[in-house]
């Protein structure tokens, strides 16, 4: 075979891989969420769409082993509907707290209908809200101080299972560093 053949061989053979790569990365963004075995061991940032969002952290919340904090806008607790995604969610964090993971989140106090503010410090878990002259409207998490996951998506019913939505897995200790102290920032200050 000439040189020309197997470099037109080559090509073609690199063609279809491409192709076939390219096929199963539209397939994890049409689930909405990388599989772990695929980008978690490959990239430093996951993305996350849509109802991607509710498996990726509830898978997070418990794997976490040090700590987890939030900066959020909104958190629901939903009494009437305790196997909602929002209340799972909610519990992983109670859960979390239980076998001794640093829990604490600051959050958002523009709305307290469903809050989930109470139901999380009758369970042990420290909340603080952000104070009445600001709106936090980020929806921020760090866990163990190695992945950050930040996004638009809200604990909430709308959040998780209606709109529109899009976030990331971020595995970046600097980043992590970073919004932890930012974290820590407004921990403090209030």
């Amino acid at each position: 075979m000439g040189i020309n053949r197997k470099l037109l061989l080559v090509f073609l053979v690199g063609i279809l891989f491409g192709i076939a790569l390219g096929v199963e990365v539209v397939h994890i963004a049409e689930r909405g969420v990388c599989p772990q075995t695929y980008c978690i061991d490959q990239s430093s940032i996951v993305p996350i769409s849509d109802r991607g969002y509710f498996p990726a952290v509830h898978d997070a919340f418990q794997k976490a082993e040090k700590s987890i904090h939030i900066v959020a806008f909104e958190l629901k607790y939903y009494s009437k509907y305790p196997e909602s995604k929002q209340n799972i969610l909610v519990n992983d964090l109670i859960d979390a707290h239980n076998r001794g993971v640093d829990v604490k989140i600051i959050m958002d106090e523009y709305s307290t209908e469903n809050n989930a503010f109470n139901y999380l410090r009758e369970n042990g878990v420290s909340v603080k809200y952000d104070g009445k002259d600001v709106t936090t409207h980020a929806k921020l998490i760090v866990i163990d101080g190695k992945i950050v996951i930040l996004g638009s998506t809200n604990f909430s019913y709308y959040g998780l299972e209606k709109n529109k939505e899009v976030d990331v897995i971020i595995l970046a200790k600097h980043i992590a560093d970073y919004f932890e102290r930012y974290f820590q920032d407004i921990w403090e200050k209030n």
